[in-house]
């Protein structure tokens, strides 16, 4: 009878730390659920010995409940639930200021190497600038750091750490020293790059001849057309944002000498590059029209109507960044496309247009897609586990590369791999 009492003293001792814990111990951070689980466990460490007919339990219970005290008491002090924290960063994402996470940074929260004075800055630039965040998921956390899952639109998916200092305010956000980081990479290779296209004497062997058709909204469209002969293939060339149709000055001419014709027009969505304006855009901005990167999308259904009139056959769409989504989410309704070029595709018009997850299983022509080695990954991403039929691939390039088109430039460091792998798809489609 002595023994059995002194395992009731034990068990009601374990129930009364159990719920002490539960109220007490428990970390802030931690859900309340946890609480009231530790204290029900508690409490019926409490009741149970009163029963006579569960005795025979005793002594396993008492072993269980060492093990769950122990558990218990290495949570409290390493376990965290920083979800609140993971919300507030999302919230703030979503509405495009800080206000949401800055009750959570802490005043040591710094980036890479710069000053903490820049940190109010630079994290209200990533909330406002980055492209919109479809989604993010804390997959884990221990004691001062949580594991993160972002998914963006264009930079796909990514995983990142996420530090905290004792009272729960970040620290170190990784996604931003990583941004921060690549930035300055892709700075240094831009500087090291070549700037424009180089103009020599071959390219000035391949006259152009300047061409005019209008849009579905009556927006005249301009290009320069480099013709060899109408019954070789014809290719029309889109650039990337900000640019205009000199983008292919020194792209176009060698297309011409491996037997292309060439259209290289100016979309209303670009601006003045290489010295030379864009025409359609500032026709599109005088007469009040349109001219974000989605709206070009009638510029490029215009142009492949325009060359298959005038040559009598499909064409081949090569676009460069915003423009080689433009074609990829073109070809999918018109059956006046041959193949898709692409340089950089991505998902860069939000709600406007469909994500390429969804473009790239509705193709069935011929594609030939690329990037830069670090955009690689999310090109990937967005082609995902799809069986490519024929004549359709994703090329990495061995060196960094370059976004768009320019990755061809003549002098481009990498350029003749690019230059390999776009002749050897162009040759499969004769």
């Amino acid at each position: 009878m002595k023994f059995l009492k002194i395992k009731n003293s034990f068990f009601s001792v374990m129930g009364v730390l159990l719920m002490l814990i539960a109220f007490l111990i428990f970390p802030d951070s931690a859900p309340w659920y946890y609480e009231m689980i530790v204290y029900n466990i508690g409490l019926l460490l409490i009741i149970i010995p009163k029963y006579p007919k569960i005795k025979h339990e005793l002594k396993l219970m008492k072993n269980r409940s060492i093990g769950i005290l122990l558990f218990l008491t290495t949570f409290c002090a390493t376990g965290q639930d920083y979800s609140k924290q993971i919300d507030a960063f999302a919230k703030s994402f979503a509405e495009k200021n800080t206000t949401a996470i800055s009750a959570f940074m802490s005043s040591e929260l710094k980036f890479v190497d710069i000053p903490t004075t820049n940190t109010p800055a630079i994290m209200k630039n990533i909330v406002s600038n980055l492209p919109k965040l479809k989604s993010m998921t804390l997959i884990e956390s221990k004691q001062g750091s949580a594991k993160v899952k972002y998914d963006f639109e264009v930079l796909g998916v990514r995983e990142s750490i996420i530090f905290f200092d004792s009272s729960g305010k970040i620290i170190k956000i990784e996604l931003v020293d990583n941004l921060i980081k690549q930035e300055a990479e892709a700075r240094r290779q831009q500087q090291e790059s070549v700037q424009s296209p180089q103009i020599g004497e071959f390219e000035k062997k391949h006259v152009t001849k300047t061409v005019e058709f209008v849009a579905s909204d009556g927006l005249i469209i301009n290009g320069n057309l480099y013709e060899v002969d109408k019954q070789k293939p014809i290719v029309l060339l889109c650039h990337q944002a900000g640019y205009n149709r000199i983008e292919y000055a020194d792209i176009a001419p060698r297309l011409n000498a491996l037997g292309y014709n060439c259209l290289a027009i100016d979309l209303r969505s670009g601006g003045t590059f290489a010295g030379e304006p864009n025409t359609t855009n500032q026709r599109a901005i005088e007469q009040g029209l349109n001219s974000e990167m989605i709206d070009a999308q009638q510029d490029v259904t215009a142009a492949v109507a325009f060359l298959n009139q005038l040559y009598k056959q499909k064409v081949i769409v090569w676009g460069s960044s915003f423009s080689s989504s433009l074609a990829l989410l073109e070809s999918r309704n018109n059956p006046k496309i041959k193949a898709i070029i692409g340089f950089s595709p991505g998902d860069y018009f939000g709600d406007k247009a469909p994500s390429l997850a969804t473009v790239f299983s509705k193709i069935d022509i011929p594609f030939w897609v690329s990037s830069s080695k670090q955009e690689a990954e999310v090109l990937k991403t967005l082609i995902g586990d799809l069986k490519l039929k024929k004549k359709q691939q994703q090329f990495i390039p061995e060196s960094n590369g370059f976004h768009g088109s320019r990755a061809l430039w003549t002098g481009q460091k990498g350029a003749e791999d690019y230059w390999a792998s776009v002749i050897e798809f162009l040759r499969e489609l004769d």
